[in-house]
């Protein structure tokens, strides 16, 4: 069943509220990816009074505007709850509402418009906090990758000392007392560079990249769970409206019945118990209708949560009566499993998380080899100087600069790099046993799905074929009820409730193949 014949279905629109709030950014552009990246690659202090300490604390959190729970150094535990049978009480300017913001950000209920699932999708993918999540998940990881590849840069440092000393040394005659005294300052930039370090930042930077591939994947799932979730809860909406449809005609039908038997009763051809069977089946038809009217409410509800907003603004949705459904599956299921393990994020998510492992591992032999790096600095140096006579008072300023080499090569470490090693190789073991079960489940999930649809489709069948049959039935038995009177009430009843029956298995058929259906999309990687 095609997205685009789901949303021509838009006759008959239904209302129900759901919630709206004020626009943000959207979430459902493509993922960051690292650059030119279009595949997986392999890549001494005073100390202050107790009390003094508590009243700073309330009064920074005052000024704040939030809550901040003092703990005294010497008395944490009276800032834990008091009892081990009574509640903690917050203190009284501490915030416990959410902000009205957190919920439903991004999205605005359009009243005039009529949603279609397509409306819904996309609805969602802007409102919901789980795309949202996931898109920050993804964007976290772009940046990781820059702060990876910040290694390969040198770091420069500027750095300044000062004050003011005063140290005398005796020097031998004739300079006699060598003074050190008065201000002085020291202002230098401080250069390090890695050189070679045999891996180590080349893995990190794969690291943080294949990190960065599975967070994008993830959020890519995460973009289809919530398209089958609303998916799901609108083809639930869609038969819980049915079924309020069906509820209603089993009540005009019930109610028909008991006129019918009102009829005879009054020719004397039906029994007082016959009218109340009647009437009693018209209680229970009228009750039905209340209980169907209660899960639209319900369902209302679920699709208002797949879309991230509150139940309390109106939407109109479109209805899918008159919607053409699937008739057969053009595929195998052999051919959609080889498309869901070729194309499902989850899928590739899991690879990128191996590849991580590897890089991992590799980062733990580098470990073994050397680094080279180089260190540079250039400053000033200002200090005066005083000594004894001839020579007198002098302020010294010099310039300062240095470079070397440093090679480090750990030689031993108490086995802690072999150790490092071993628990990289079984990460990597652990992450391959875990994309060959995230593939298993993968096939799993479309064998299932494929025979769902496959049932569904036969299913939907036969209730067609069920409700046409009851509805000749109960019409034949209602006219040959009140014009021959051939028929017994108890057959009139038995025909109600068997009609009834059928509405609800053809709801019941068509809401579960239009699930499965989507379900099938879902588990391909559609």
């Amino acid at each position: 069943m095609t997205m685009e014949a789901i949303q021509a279905g838009k006759n008959d629109p239904w209302t129900f509220r759901i919630g709206s709030q004020p626009a943000a950014t959207s979430t459902t552009a493509a993922a960051v990816t690292p650059r030119n990246a279009t595949a997986i690659p392999r890549i001494g202090r005073r100390r202050t009074p107790l009390r003094h300490t508590v009243v700073l604390a309330l009064a920074s959190a005052t000024a704040a505007g939030c809550a901040q729970l003092p703990v005294p150094p010497r008395a944490p535990y009276t800032a834990a709850p008091p009892s081990s049978s009574a509640p903690w009480r917050p203190p009284i300017n501490a915030t416990t509402e959410l902000p009205r913001m957190l919920a439903g950000r991004g999205t605005v209920v359009d009243p005039d418009a009529v949603y279609g699932l397509a409306d819904l999708i996309n609805f969602a993918h802007r409102a919901n906090p789980e795309t949202r999540r996931a898109w920050e998940e993804a964007r976290a990881a772009a940046a990781q990758v820059g702060r990876a590849e910040a290694a390969y840069y040198p770091t420069l440092f500027f750095m300044a000392a000062g004050g003011t000393s005063r140290r005398a040394d005796q020097a031998p005659p004739p300079t006699g007392t060598f003074t050190v005294e008065g201000p002085g300052v020291n202002p230098r930039l401080q250069l390090n560079w890695i050189l070679l370090d045999f891996g180590r930042r080349g893995a990190d930077v794969e690291r943080r990249g294949q990190d960065l591939f599975k967070a994008n994947f993830a959020f890519n799932r995460k973009l289809q769970e919530v398209a089958f979730a609303v998916s799901r809860n609108y083809f639930g909406l869609d038969a819980s409206r049915a079924r309020v449809t069906a509820a209603r005609a089993t009540l005009d039908s019930a109610v028909a019945v008991e006129e019918a038997v009102a009829a005879r009763l009054q020719q004397g051809l039906a029994t007082r118990p016959d009218f109340l069977l009647a009437r009693q089946e018209r209680a229970r038809a009228a009750f039905e209708l209340e209980d169907a009217l209660g899960a639209v409410a319900d369902a209302q509800a679920a699709l208002a949560d797949s879309l991230g907003i509150a139940p309390t603004a109106l939407m109109r949705v479109a209805d899918l009566s008159a919607v053409a459904l699937p008739t057969e599956l053009p595929e195998s299921v052999e051919q959609i499993i080889d498309r869901a393990l070729g194309r499902r994020p989850d899928l590739a998510s899991r690879l990128s998380a191996l590849r991580a492992r590897e890089a991992e591992e590799r980062r733990a032999r580098a470990e073994f080899w050397p680094r080279l790096s180089l260190s540079g600095s250039a400053g000033q140096a200002v200090q005066r100087y005083r000594t004894g006579p001839p020579f007198g008072t002098f302020t010294m300023n010099e310039t300062e600069y240095g470079a070397f080499l440093s090679f480090e090569w750990k030689l031993f470490d108490g086995f802690e790099r072999d150790n490092a090693l071993r628990e990289a190789n079984s990460l990597r073991g652990a992450a391959e046993a875990d994309l060959a079960a995230i593939a298993l489940r993968a096939i799993r999930e479309v064998w299932k799905a494929y025979a769902d649809v496959k049932t569904a489709l036969r299913k939907h069948e036969f209730a067609l074929a069920l409700l046409i049959a009851s509805h000749e039935a109960y019409e034949s038995t209602l006219q040959s009820y009140q014009s021959a009177g051939l028929a017994t009430v108890l057959d009139l009843l038995a025909a109600q409730r068997d009609l009834a029956r059928a509405r609800t298995t053809e709801i019941q058929s068509r809401a579960e193949l239009l699930t499965t259906s989507a379900a099938l999309t879902f588990a391909a990687g559609d």
